[in-house]
């Protein structure tokens, strides 16, 4: 059984979530350690006898402490430990304020698996948004010594399109089989994924058209006699909160029909949910991809380049809502076209098991890859 080290974002949001769990689930005579010492996943992990968790005991935290060792920094040993690394996530490509920091920790890691001829890959990302070629030219050299990097959408892979080991497939999770979840055509029900544009950069001047059209668009659902269910799909980055906020502006008689759910790891139970709308009105990227996934009709909220690109690789981005034009939330027409804003993924499906074709290949042979062209760079 080979071990693998799995770099993933765990803040328990439904769509990265769902990246482990497909991980998971894929390869079950794989042992999965996840780069994390944190205990809140537990739970989670525990469903998976092939997944566990950094181990974070006594000894190691007083000594991490004490800074008589750096345990969590560790690479070497990590490289060590395990046959691969795995960097498996959405946005993690993003140029922050801390780029320089993460990026020198990427580098570290990737350079000590590599020391120990490890194979490294990059699974379901998208890159961007960035602002300097610094960042961009950081990043080739990164990709430069990955063995695979496979990214969810064209935009990113043309950037990058030269690199031998770059490739394009759909998003992970358009392979999931949620044919379990049926229908409810009882239940008229609209859902709404809701995000904090303050969370994310450069939109914090859209928070209250935001509020106030999502408002409006609830308002109208409930006086044409739909049932209206607010879903956060990360509380960590700020869902909840503005779900408050939505529900405090509407009447009382309003808010009985409406009610609220915060994913909180309940995988099975966010798409029973999510199966039960007749329209979903999805800002969070995942939360387009499931609405497609259970037949739901679609009005995307376009917080990022991200949803719009992979809509435009699907082509599906007839219907869609930006930023800078919040009112078309509560638009008759466009709500009446949303309804029926869905399409068939059956070949889409099937590209986004790509994702994990040269995983394939390391996994069920007894040699490492070696498709990167190995140097240090520091």
């Amino acid at each position: 059984m080979k071990k693998v080290l799995v770099d993933v974002y765990l803040q328990f949001n439904l769509g990265d979530d769902l990246f482990l769990d497909i991980l998971a689930n894929k390869y079950p005579n794989t042992e999965f350690t996840i780069n994390y010492i944190g205990r809140n996943y537990d739970q989670f992990i525990a469903k998976y006898p092939n997944v566990k968790r950094r181990q974070y005991n006594f000894f190691t935290k007083v000594g991490q402490h004490l800074k008589f060792f750096d345990y969590i920094n560790n690479y070497k040993k990590l490289a060590d430990d395990f046959d691969a690394l795995i960097f498996i996530g959405g946005s993690i490509f993003r140029e922050e304020d801390y780029h320089d920091t993460l990026y020198r920790d990427r580098m570290q890691m990737v350079n000590e698996f590599k020391r120990k001829k490890r194979s490294v890959f990059i699974i379901g990302a998208n890159f961007g948004p960035y602002n300097t070629n610094k960042f961009l030219n950081d990043y080739t050299n990164f990709f430069k010594l990955c063995d695979d990097v496979c990214f969810r959408d064209m935009y990113s892979y043309n950037l990058f399109k030269t690199l031998p080991q770059v490739r394009y497939a759909p998003d992970i999770v358009f392979q999931m089989n949620l044919s379990t979840f049926k229908k409810k055509q009882s239940v008229n029900r609209v859902g709404f994924s809701v995000i904090d544009v303050r969370h994310k950069q450069g939109l914090s001047n859209y928070y209250n058209d935001y509020i106030n059209s999502t408002v409006k668009s609830i308002e109208m659902f409930l006086e044409n006699g739909y049932q209206c269910t607010l879903i956060s799909f990360c509380e960590h980055e700020g869902d909840l909160r503005v779900i408050n906020t939505i529900k405090s502006k509407l009447s009382t008689d309003l808010r009985k029909n409406v009610s609220v759910y915060s994913y909180k790891g309940n995988i099975g139970e966010s798409l029973q949910l999510i199966s039960t709308f007749k329209l979903f009105i999805a800002a969070r990227f995942h939360a387009n991809i499931l609405g497609l996934l259970t037949k739901t009709g679609l009005l995307p909220i376009i917080y990022s380049q991200k949803t719009e690109n992979m809509l435009k690789d699907i082509n599906l981005d007839k219907i869609l809502v930006n930023m800078n034009e919040l009112h078309l939330q509560y638009s008759e027409n466009i709500l009446r076209e949303a309804f029926k804003n869905k399409t068939d993924l059956s070949l889409i499906s099937q590209e986004s098991e790509k994702h994990f074709k040269i995983l394939n290949e390391f996994l069920e042979s007894p040699k490492q890859l070696h498709r990167s062209k190995y140097q240090i760079i520091k």
